[in-house]
């Protein structure tokens, strides 16, 4: 449970201060590197302000949480993994898994603590991905000498998308590695492997792919491929916590009961790891509808002897409205999952339940909502200047960090069965007008309910488990889909018309099923179908209308060429007419 104060007001006030300096406006750099030591520099920033030290990540989890939600991040994308995997993954893993080792590892700690060196997180590999359970790299012991040797064993072994390729930043990576003491394994541990020196050197037996080999259709951050040939590291440099031990004879001691709870000790961050990246997409939220209403605002289309704003057509009211419901929606999630992850002590299970929940959501979620602002704001949604192009990119970069969504969905339908968490129905809908929200929340448990009695149907019929849950993913995908947005529905309770319109757009969207299944009848959806319109309208005229007021933002838009006093002037100055 984390030691948390409500007030991080002074840090969020310097940090948007921040993010209006030139530094962290649009500057288009000559080429990849110097785009690269920019990002760099901009963290350097970032983290001079912020001011975080290693054992904010165990007490106080909300001061980097709130470094994450800042506008810094608004113009790089990079920005947030780099920050995520330095301060939660690779300074997170050492300090909560240093146990009687902290003496040793001080001096890394110091480092990456002030940033004299960059700490970076490797997990993923070329053949197997996140799937960790499948991990090749390889961790020797040596006895004689009382090191660890990190190698690579085949080609599908190497690290993939590492922040390592840059010749001039020192770096310093927990590397995840599969340990081996006397020719016999002992499963996948955490290792701190020194990678770049000081001046940004490789050092001996590191092997990195060049800047340009990992070509991102959008990057500035310095992603690579990498292997390991034989490095060698200290003995202190195995992290296993109070739990896990390699004494000096190259045996291996553990308190944990089992290979499942040893994995978990290693991968101790990666939970977080979900919720931070996931807090780095909110600003970027808000900007992207915020900068789309405005758009919608000052745009002027002219029909026959008269001229309307684009905010004035039904279309786009109903399309802006709908955007807004969902980040709206992704917002909440987070502030709500935020608040309990920060407050309430919980189990392993519990907190990788609510981090699946809120990174698989969050971010599918927003991506269709964000794809309409870029729509709808025409060719200016499209200029980084206007912000919305940037959150479309993040958010589509999130969606594979820390876990694909579609596996992270998968992992959250596991969880529903085998836990047995699925909500119970509690009242007969019939009863009730369709479009209340009661029923509408009703509806969404009535369909996780018999989503889950399918796949459970099938799972006791058939001997073969596995093969009986493989047969049954896209049964699970649905399962995982409708319980996320129940989840994410009830996080609206205080907003009825926008619960209501998101709850209906959901039931809208999967017509067909929710037919097949008689829970609606063919009224019933044209009911639903002019309520929605209703709704969103008046949400649009109400509510959406304002958003920028709504996130307090109303002075970073205006520090966009659509929020400008005039789009086109702004325009004229930038091209230095």
């Amino acid at each position: 449970m984390q030691n948390i104060s409500d007030n991080y007001s002074i840090l969020r006030l310097k940090l948007k201060e921040l993010s209006t300096e030139r530094s962290f406006q649009y500057i288009n750099p000559k080429s990849r590197e110097e785009q690269v030591e920019h990002l760099y520099y901009q963290m350097q920033q970032i983290v001079n302000v912020a001011g975080i030290k290693a054992v904010d990540i165990l007490t106080d989890m909300g001061k980097l949480l709130t470094v994450m939600e800042s506008p810094c991040l608004l113009i790089a994308p990079g920005l947030s993994p780099l920050l995520a995997s330095h301060y939660n993954l690779c300074l997170g893993t050492i300090i909560s898994l240093a146990g009687d080792k902290i003496s040793e590892l001080q001096e890394y700690i110091d480092d990456l603590e002030t940033l004299k060196t960059k700490g970076i997180y490797m997990v993923t590999e070329l053949d197997r991905g996140n799937n960790v359970m499948g991990l090749q790299t390889q961790a020797y012991f040596d006895e004689e000498l009382q090191q660890f040797i990190i190698n690579t064993p085949v080609a599908g072994a190497c690290k993939f998308m590492p922040y390592l390729s840059s010749d001039h930043q020192p770096k310093l990576a927990v590397v995840m590695a599969r340990l081996w003491l006397k020719e016999k394994e002992y499963g996948v541990h955490p290792f701190i492997v020194r990678c770049r020196d000081q001046n940004g050197k490789l050092l001996r037996g590191i092997k990195v792919s060049k800047l340009s080999t990992v070509d991102m259709y959008s990057s500035e951050a310095d992603h690579s491929v990498t292997s390991f040939d034989n490095v060698r590291v200290p003995y202190h440099a195995f992290l296993g916590g109070d739990l896990n031990e390699v004494t000096t004879e190259g045996h291996f001691l553990t308190k944990n009961t089992s290979k499942r709870d040893i994995f978990f000790n290693s991968l101790c961050r990666v939970e977080w790891g979900k919720l931070v990246l996931v807090a780095a997409l909110m600003s970027h939220y808000k900007m992207a509808i915020a900068v789309a209403i405005e758009y919608s605002k000052k745009r002027k289309v002219n029909g026959k002897n008269t001229e309307f704003k684009l905010s004035d057509i039904a279309t786009h009211k109903l399309d802006l409205a709908n955007a807004y419901v969902a980040l709206t929606a992704s917002i909440a999630l987070y502030e709500d999952t935020k608040q309990r992850c920060l407050t309430v002590e919980q189990t392993h299970e519990e907190l990788q339940h609510e981090a699946a929940v809120v990174k698989a959501m969050c971010v599918e979620i927003a991506r269709g909502a964000l794809n309409t602002c870029m729509a709808r704001a025409g060719a200016h949604g499209k200029m980084i200047r206007n912000r919305i192009a940037q959150a479309v990119i993040l958010n589509d970069h999130t969606a594979t960090a820390e876990g694909d969504s579609l596996p992270v969905l998968m992992k959250i339908a596991k969880d529903l069965i085998s836990r047995n968490l699925v909500p119970e129905q509690l009242y007969d809908i019939q009863t009730i007008s369709i479009t209340t929200q009661q029923a509408l929340l009703k509806l969404l448990l009535s369909q996780i309910n018999l989503l889950s009695q399918q796949i459970r149907e099938k799972l006791d019929t058939d001997e073969n488990q596995s093969l009986a849950w493989n047969n049954s993913t896209h049964i699970a995908k649905e399962l995982a889909w409708a319980y996320g947005i129940y989840k994410t529905a009830i996080t609206l309770r205080s907003r009825s018309n926008v619960q209501r319109s998101f709850c209906i757009n959901h039931i809208l969207s999967n017509a067909a099923w929710f037919s097949a299944n008689q829970l609606v009848t063919g009224e019933e959806f044209q009911k639903l179908r002019e309520c929605y319109e209703e709704i969103c309208i008046d949400i649009f005229d109400k509510e959406a209308i304002s958003v920028a007021e709504e996130f307090d933002i109303v002075d970073l838009v205006k520090m966009t060429p659509i929020g400008s006093d005039d789009n086109a002037l702004k325009w004229m100055e930038l091209s230095r007419f």
